[in-house]
């Protein structure tokens, strides 16, 4: 769907008077509306919830909640911390516990509605086939970058995990990717333009692009071959990494079961090796 906010502007004219001041009002005060339920729009605008609901159904939306969602996918890489602290604090300050744990939830169960599934096996058979395998995220992306990589480890032989200290260093551990390879970019609002450079440098080498991301309207998406969206909602300055956890874990599983003669070599060797150097406190009959 085109973004909901130039939709607006193009569109206004046609629109009923009603329809102008709720259009109007999500123009003006987008960072805002993004976040409000259907009453408190219809109460800042002088509508009625119903006109609200309605108004989302005529976009072609399956109700407000949809359309909030769209509009929440099009601003948060707009906002600062500050404004993402002002903007989400208040709905937190009563139960932060439940708000979070219950938003994450809903981020998972919207994962599993969307995913494409042909996308998510065309990605473990590019995976699969690869000769190497690299990986980058970028500051909160790092740590599911280093999850997926580390797993990962576990059942291919070459396994990159990206070091992002530097620019350059970045293009040093990429420069013989070929078109053997997957590169895999993660990133979710805000946005690292070093993954983006990253992916597009992979891209023009002739690897296969793979971006796990929020949503098919990510700058991620205009380098990838291949692309998995997970939700990310903005519930706090710190985004929700649940339903892209999710998401890795259930490529992991995937890989493993299609490796699954090689995996079990693998664990096999290690649990020699880890009992060996006393990797791991054991149980106490043990």
């Amino acid at each position: 769907m085109k973004n909901l906010l130039k939709r607006f502007e193009e569109e206004l004219s046609t629109y009923s008077k009603t329809q102008k001041l709720i259009a109007g009002y999500i123009l003006s005060n987008y960072d805002k509306a993004a976040f409000m339920t259907a009453g408190k729009i219809a109460a800042a605008t002088g509508a009625s919830e119903s006109t609200v609901v309605r108004f989302a159904a005529e976009l072609g939306y399956d109700g407000y909640p949809a359309m909030q969602r769209d509009l929440q996918d099009i601003i948060k890489n707009k906002l600062n911390a500050m404004q993402r602290i002002d903007i989400t604090g208040g709905k937190l300050r009563a139960d932060a516990v439940g708000g979070v744990l219950r938003a994450d939830a809903e981020n998972i169960i919207a994962t599993i509605d969307s995913i494409d599934r042909d996308e998510f096996n065309k990605v473990c058979e590019c995976i699969l086939s690869a000769k190497s395998i690299y990986i980058i995220g970028v500051r909160a992306s790092s740590a599911l970058a280093q999850f997926l990589g580390f797993y990962l480890n576990l059942i291919f032989p070459n396994v990159h995990i990206i070091s992002t200290i530097s620019v350059s260093e970045v293009f040093e551990q990429i420069l013989r990717i070929s078109e053997e390879d997957v590169f895999i970019g993660v990133s979710f609002p805000r946005y690292s333009k070093r993954t983006l450079n990253a992916m597009k440098f992979a891209k023009s080498r002739g690897a296969k692009v793979v971006a796990l991301t929020d949503t098919e309207s990510s700058p991620l998406c205009k380098y990838a071959d291949y692309k998995m969206t997970a939700r990310s909602g903005m519930v706090s300055f710190a985004d929700s990494l649940v339903a892209p956890l999710s998401l890795i874990n259930a490529l992991i599983a995937t890989l493993s079961i299609k490796k699954e003669g090689e995996v079990v070599e693998s664990l096999s060797n290690l649990e020699r090796i880890w009992d060996e150097y006393d990797v791991y406190e054991k149980a106490d009959n043990e």
